[in-house]
């Protein structure tokens, strides 16, 4: 049983190495977060446009990317690459893992959200004669965006937590620190209560910002 009267000097000894495997979560989801809502907005024009057969595609890449595990595609890209000649680091393969998955969930977020806005928004705007373009660009896409703006901002909380996968491959993460800790003290309740305490902070924090942006947003719109 956990002795809580000690806590704060357990806490106070293995915080620092803790620190330092946040600060590579913390890199690890700001390179996968951009990486995974450029790519999901690429995977989102097709089926947009209404391009069949890259439609046909993007649909295929969505389906396997949702209904497959994101260890074993973690797993696929570190250990399958050497196969064909491809050798990238820890954290250059679980940061594509975790993009290439979470983009397509938010591809599918995007494209919900441009669905969302009716049709005769469409209708208006060209009926006032602006081109297709102009009312996707000034009407369509500010109302999708803060359609999705929650769901997105939910995903990439999600996305965060995730990270915490890569310390399968190796990658000296949060996670893994703390797994370095308990093998070296034993304490494995104590270091899971301050793993799950510095995610919490993480994600609140990012949680945070991000309802911050969509009320400023909305206030801008309004």
């Amino acid at each position: 049983m956990m002795d809580w009267s000690q806590f704060g000097n357990f806490a106070a000894r293995y915080l620092p190495q803790l620190w330092s495997g946040l600060l590579v979560t913390i890199a690890v989801a700001a390179l996968a977060a951009p990486t995974a809502l450029a790519i999901g907005v690429l995977l989102t024009v097709p089926r947009v446009a209404g391009w069949r057969l890259l439609s046909a595609l993007v649909r295929a890449y969505v389906e396997v990317m949702r209904n497959t595990p994101l260890l074993v595609q973690m797993y696929l890209l570190f250990f399958g690459l050497p196969l064909v000649g491809i050798f990238w680091d820890e954290i250059t393969c679980g940061v594509l893992a975790v993009a290439l998955q979470h983009a397509a969930f938010l591809s599918e977020l995007f494209r919900s959200g441009i669905a969302a806005v009716g049709p005769k928004q469409w209708e208006a705007g060209q009926a006032i004669g602006m081109r297709r373009w102009a009312v996707f660009r000034q009407i369509v896409l500010p109302q999708a965006v803060i359609k999705v703006m929650a769901p997105v901002s939910n995903q990439l909380i999600v996305l965060v937590k995730d990270t915490s996968l890569v310390s399968a491959i190796g990658v000296l993460d949060l996670t893994l620190s703390g797994k370095v800790i308990i093998e070296r003290s034993g304490a494995s309740f104590e270091v899971f209560v301050l793993v799950a305490a510095l995610y919490l902070i993480l994600t609140s924090v990012i949680g945070v910002g991000f309802r911050i942006n969509e009320m400023r947003f909305a206030r801008r719109l309004g």
